[in-house]
């Protein structure tokens, strides 16, 4: 069935759908106007239709004007202003939302004529204003009548579908919102959060790709932990609601799918990191293992490779392998121990870098004769010193990355406080098969990496930092787990239902125990830009795979 035949069968069953409410006001501020007085209504009409008139041409220079400084400089640019209905202020880009936030008022953008509200920092649809806009738009006909609404704009089939379906959304749904611990369950709010801040997860459950039990693979919804899921997505990021949430539905199928979890005591953050997405994995029916590449949604945003290279020392026998991963799970107690001795020989104590335990990690070591048995014909099977390489074969979107904190020595358990320092933006290329493998061209010359910056929207390999989680406690089994979390430009402290704005030196100076970096540029996690060097002397880009 094509769309057309979908949309004309929802056609017909709207009626039997409840129509929201209509749509009113553009937002509550400009509700608070509208329904003050007729008096103020009928002002706040009448300057957003003479403004209307005043619209500027496409180029047209553009002056901003703030007539409580009339000593400030006023700035000309062609960039459009924002002039504000209940003033005679006209903002520019920069200064809209401070002017807005500072005085309450709504404006008008100077080339479209659209509403702005500065409380909601976004334009606004308000029918009375959008009629007036159109009709401004569209003035008159070949003839000089006046156009009417609907000549002008007539609703199609998708607008009569969308209608009875759309739901309002006001400014206080997706506010950040915390999570009420249902005893001992700081480890799951955690987790929980860094899926609500991956834009990834986000828009596919917000735009119901799983969440109707009628279509859930699990039997209308029985024990699906997407479905339980899906209702805490919704419920934080599509009510207006400001208090914390508590993901019931989520604990209660954690429970039930792994028993391990059953019960009020602290859990592993990782761990539970990971059977999470176990369970999402089979929630949409897939039948595969859950490391073995699949097609749903978990598996294309946490799922990669790791390229694993075995040298035989006496033979020279190379073997190699590729195991899936979801997760980077690096040992810092190596380094620990290795900046003790540094520190003993220089006096001066270097802290330890996250990029020091990537480089580690896919750095060559030499194993003992007992870790390796050869095959190869000369060997015969026969343990043998061998070197192991790791690299990572295939980035996935979003890159979580564990510090091994937790070591048991001699059966008493143990956490490593050591602080890790890491950036707020990542560039992951010099730790794949490719940057350690230098493939040879038909030219048998190497490819050499083009220089990027992390600035560079595109850069291949660039990814940055979203959630940071932080195990505050000395007890393996015990303590509390809270975290940080980007919102665009913001970074805000999760600590159960508690929400408080931070600082990006706070965030940085976190004792982190997990970190979840997303990829800048999707299309970075399959690009690698080389240059090939021709025997003319001549530079060829060239566009190959990460892997």
């Amino acid at each position: 069935m094509d769309k057309n035949a979908l949309i004309a069968k929802a056609i017909q069953a709207a009626p039997l759908l409840k129509p929201i409410r209509d749509v009113e006001f553009g937002c509550e501020h400009l509700q608070e106007f509208m329904s003050a007085t007729p008096d103020v209504a009928e002002k706040l009409i009448n300057a957003y239709t003479n403004l209307q008139g005043m619209l500027a041409k496409p180029l047209e220079v553009q002056t901003t004007k703030d007539p409580k400084d009339p000593k400030k400089e006023a700035v000309a640019m062609l960039r459009p202003t924002y002039s504000c209905l209940q003033c005679s202020t006209v903002s520019s880009l920069e200064d809209r939302e401070l002017h807005g936030h500072e005085k309450r008022h709504q404006a008008i953008e100077s080339r479209s004529g659209c509403l702005y509200c500065g409380m909601c920092d976004d334009f606004v649809y308000d029918p009375t204003f959008e009629k007036i806009r159109i009709e401004q738009c569209h003035p008159t006909t070949s003839n000089g009548r006046k156009r009417k609404l609907s000549a002008i704009y007539s609703p199609g089939d998708e607008d009569k579908f969308i209608y009875p379906n759309s739901n309002l959304l006001s400014c206080l749904a997706g506010a950040p919102r915390g999570m009420i611990n249902l005893g001992q369950t700081c480890y799951m709010s955690v987790i929980l959060q860094a899926m609500m801040h991956n834009p990834l997860m986000r828009n596919f459950f917000m735009s119901e790709r799983h969440g109707d039990p009628k279509t859930c693979p699990m039997k209308n919804g029985e024990n699906c932990t997407a479905c339980a899921m899906a209702i805490s997505f919704i419920d934080i990021l599509a009510t207006e609601k400001i208090e914390g949430h508590g993901p019931t539905e989520l604990l209660h199928k954690s429970w039930l799918k792994n028993s391990l979890l059953a019960g009020h005591h602290q859990q592993d953050a990782h761990e539970y990191f990971q059977s999470l997405l176990d369970q999402l994995h089979h929630s949409c029916g897939c039948v595969a293992e859950v490391y073995k590449p699949c097609e749903c949604l978990y598996h294309r945003t946490f799922y990669g490779k790791l390229r694993s290279t075995m040298t035989c020392l006496s033979c020279k026998n190379v073997t190699v392998s590729e195991d899936p991963i979801v997760d980077l799970s690096l040992d810092i107690r190596q380094q620990i121990k290795r900046r003790k001795t540094d520190a003993k020989a220089s006096a001066v104590e270097t802290p330890l870098e996250l990029s020091t335990c990537l480089k580690s990690f896919t750095s060559p070591e030499k194993l003992g004769v007992d870790a390796y048995t050869c095959k190869s014909e000369q060997c015969e099977n026969t343990p043998q010193r061998t070197k192991k390489h790791m690299t990572i074969k295939k980035l996935p979107p979003t890159v979580c990355i564990q510090f091994k904190r937790y070591e048991h020595n001699k059966g008493n358990p143990q956490k490593l406080n050591t602080k890790v320092n890491f950036p707020l933006q990542l560039d992951m290329s010099p730790y794949t098969s490719r940057a350690h493998h230098k493939k040879k061209t038909s030219d048998n010359l190497p490819l050499s990496p083009i220089p990027v910056s992390p600035l560079t929207p595109r850069s291949p390999g660039w990814y940055d930092l979203s959630t940071v989680v932080v195990h505050e406690g000395a007890e393996v089994t015990g303590g509390h787990y809270y975290c940080f979390c980007r919102r665009d430009d913001l970074w805000f402290k999760f600590d159960d239902h508690r929400v408080t704005l931070a600082t990006e030196a706070q965030v940085l100076d976190a004792n982190a125990y997990l970190l979840f970096y997303i990829i800048r540029h999707l299309g970075s996690a399959v690009e690698k830009i080389a240059i090939k060097v021709k025997p003319n002397g001549v530079a060829e880009k060239a566009i190959e795979g990460a892997g």
